[in-house]
């Protein structure tokens, strides 16, 4: 049950791994991969544009092209751009999307305005003369597509138009529904996004954060033997955090996510990643599993992207009792 996910691995150009982070399958085919991500790392000032922590991207990857396609959208929804990495192409397999980035990049902006970067950190890399040329090539050939208006964005246009926080909102709003979240690993992330939404108090009650077993116990009425029992991070102990939230703000959709972030805090049963999500309503009750395999802030995210995603399925009607 749930989305498919995968583990994108970016390498430098020796192959070393430089950032993993966790994407949502949009599309596959034979030879590409379309999936939703976030910027989940500090605010990075590039110049021509701020990433910002939290913005949603759509990012398309090709086993037989010379470069990737990042469509970066604001918090709010608003279109910021398209950044162009120049790579090797990627690798896609099941589980993981790995690419290797020869620095050479380009941004254009939503008026079609392009701009190359890192010219000289892609002058200094140690490349086969071959593929020095491949990677100029490319950029020369995304160059022209711009100036003739044939930047190729079909990868990414109408796949995902608006971040999960705001359609998850307008199908709530729809149905006159209300939500009410318990988080624990995601530390209060899912209701700082649904929140970014204007409007939001229409349909969002409230949250708690608990994150202590006490916490789980006081506020949410999550029992003491299932907490020692089966652990904070456990099927057993989402599923009563989710009706706890549900019961205690009196929402029609109790949502819940515990799990375990990293670094540490892992074990061979219950690893790094591990997240358990649940979603109550008055028709069903629902858990998910999943293993994230990136950082901290990474886990946190998919988690986070991975909840909002279920309620999305709930209110389309594609869970069952």
């Amino acid at each position: 049950m749930g989305s498919e996910w995968v583990t994108v691995r970016k390498l430098d150009h020796r192959g070393r791994e430089m950032v993993a982070y966790p994407g949502r399958v949009l599309r596959r085919t034979s030879t590409s991969a379309v999936l939703a991500t976030r910027w989940e790392r500090p605010p990075l000032d590039l110049g021509v544009v701020t990433l910002e922590t939290g913005e949603p991207w759509v990012e398309s990857f090709y086993t037989d092209r010379w470069y990737n396609l990042f469509q970066i959208r604001a918090i709010d929804g608003r279109l910021k751009g398209w950044y162009c990495n120049i790579t090797r192409p990627a690798r896609i397999a099941a589980t993981e999307v790995v690419w290797e980035d020869l620095a050479l990049d380009l941004w254009v902006d939503p008026n079609g305005r392009g701009s190359v970067l890192d010219e000289e950190e892609f002058v200094a890399l140690e490349l086969a003369p071959e593929e020095r040329r491949v990677a100029l090539e490319t950029l020369a050939a995304l160059r022209e597509s711009i100036a003739g208006g044939r930047l190729p964005l079909a990868a990414v246009e109408g796949v995902m138009d608006e971040p999960l926080e705001r359609t998850v909102g307008q199908s709530l709003r729809q149905r006159g529904l209300k939500l009410a979240v318990a988080e624990s690993c995601t530390g209060g992330l899912i209701g700082h996004l649904i929140t970014n939404v204007p409007g939001s108090s229409a349909y969002y009650l409230g949250s708690i954060t608990a994150y202590a077993y006490d916490a789980k116990e006081a506020l949410l009425g999550v029992r003491h033997n299932t907490l020692y029992t089966h652990g904070a991070v456990s099927r057993e102990t989402a599923l009563e955090m989710a009706r706890g939230i549900r019961r205690v703000l009196q929402a029609d959709i109790g949502l819940a996510v515990t799990g375990i972030a990293g670094p540490g805090g892992g074990t061979p049963e219950k690893p790094v990643g591990l997240v358990y999500i649940s979603l109550v309503a008055p028709d069903g009750e629902w858990v998910e599993r999943h293993v994230w395999t990136g950082s901290r802030l990474a886990n946190k995210a998919a988690s986070a992207e991975a909840a909002l995603e279920l309620v999305q399925q709930y209110l389309g009607g594609k869970l069952k009792g």
